[in-house]
């Protein structure tokens, strides 16, 4: 249940700063994987290995999201918020197949478009933009749905 937002809601969120550091390394693994997976994702050979890469990035980032968010919920505590990112494997392994999706179109593919298909990238950043915020939003609302006992 989402606690009422208001001044208070920094110290609240700070208040189980373990969650943040948890979801601080998270977020940082999810860039580092994310930045290696561009080579591999553009040669033919390793491919296969980058999307896989793109889609850990994902849930990672999905998790580093639920985390910092958790911390404004009813699961504020650490013990209580981290089985929830085990807990939610498939939401974030959905969330992380946006991810990689929307990464590669925004970043990959438009700048391997042509300078001359101005239609074609900005429908890439527009439908990779959209596959990168669902990606957040499925994220978002996991942390703040109340966990199945």
């Amino acid at each position: 249940m989402l606690k009422q937002i208001g001044p208070e809601s920094l110290t609240v969120a700070f208040k189980h700063w373990q969650n943040l550091a948890v979801g601080t390394v998270l977020m940082a693994f999810s860039a580092y994987l994310t930045i290696s997976a561009k080579s591999y994702v553009t040669n033919t050979t390793t491919q296969l290995q980058g999307w896989a890469m793109l889609i850990i990035a994902g849930y990672a980032f999905a998790s580093a999201l639920y985390l910092g968010l958790s911390t404004l919920s009813d699961r504020s505590p650490l013990p209580e918020s981290l089985p929830g990112v085990i807990n939610n494997f498939k939401g974030f392994i959905v969330a992380g197949v946006f991810y990689a999706v929307g990464y590669f179109l925004l970043n990959i593919e438009t700048a391997t478009l042509p300078a001359d298909q101005t239609l074609s990238q900005a429908a890439s950043l527009i439908i990779g933009g959209a596959l990168f915020l669902t990606a957040v939003v499925i994220a978002v609302a996991t942390a703040f749905t109340k966990p199945k006992k």
